[in-house]
């Protein structure tokens, strides 16, 4: 791996956030097996301030989100409507999300009068509710790559350029969807005790999850980032 594409990765929001998403798993998972109490103290400590980095990095993503939002419009050039349809209640989900958060936020510092507890909730909600929207449209992508592979077949076209990619691509949806769930189902542990599985998972637990998932986002971008390296 390039020192020159991690750098360059590193020199972009979505980098730094994944490898502080990294670090702050890798941390809540290191804390479930301490030599003393004292240690596991300080990896959940660390854990949580790289975790609380990334939610003060969110607290600019608002007018990203608008921005997505109006040059998406309704989705006339997305050629599917399953797809579009997602997409704009997902981008809707989205929208709300982010404010709320953010209150939840500085309810939580102390800034504005608020039920954290509540407002805590309502934010993993949305959180679940944007990561199963993005499972269904992954899945969706999944599905018309197969579509587009039996065709292929079936016309009995020479398909070793087009098969290559295809199978790059059914690949890259087939990791996405497994760090989809992966998420989903640690995701569903911050809900109230009662609700699902909500308070099931212990801290390591929630840590093992997070770290697949997250070593996951890191290779499929970096991946991508050399293979346009090379392309270019």
């Amino acid at each position: 791996m390039s020192i020159e594409v991690i750098s360059e990765y590193l020199d972009s929001y979505e980098g730094r956030d994944k490898f502080l998403r990294t670090l702050s798993y890798a941390a809540k998972l290191a804390s479930g097996f301490p030599a003393s109490n004292q240690t596991s103290e300080k990896f959940k400590c660390f854990s949580s301030k790289m975790s609380g980095a990334r939610v003060i990095l969110r607290l600019l993503d608002d007018i990203p989100n608008i921005h997505h939002a109006m040059t998406y419009g309704w989705g006339q050039k997305e050629p599917d409507w399953f797809i579009r349809t997602i997409e704009l209640v997902k981008i809707a989900v989205d929208t709300f999300y982010g404010p709320v958060e953010h209150l939840c936020w500085a309810g939580e510092n102390k800034l504005i009068p608020l039920d954290t507890e509540k407002w805590g909730n309502a934010t993993v909600w949305f959180w679940i509710a944007s990561l199963y929207l993005s499972l269904m449209k992954t899945l969706r992508r999944y599905k018309l790559l197969k579509k587009q592979e039996f065709s292929f077949r079936k016309q009995g076209l020479d398909p070793r350029f087009n098969k290559a990619k295809l199978n790059s691509q059914q690949n890259n949806e087939l990791l996405i969807c497994l760090r989809l769930l992966l998420d989903l189902s640690y995701a569903v542990s911050y809900l109230p005790a009662g609700t699902l599985w909500g308070g099931k998972f212990s801290a390591w637990q929630v840590g093992a999850l997070g770290t697949i998932s997250s070593f996951i986002g890191v290779y499929q971008a970096l991946s991508k980032r050399m293979m346009q390296k090379k392309n270019s």
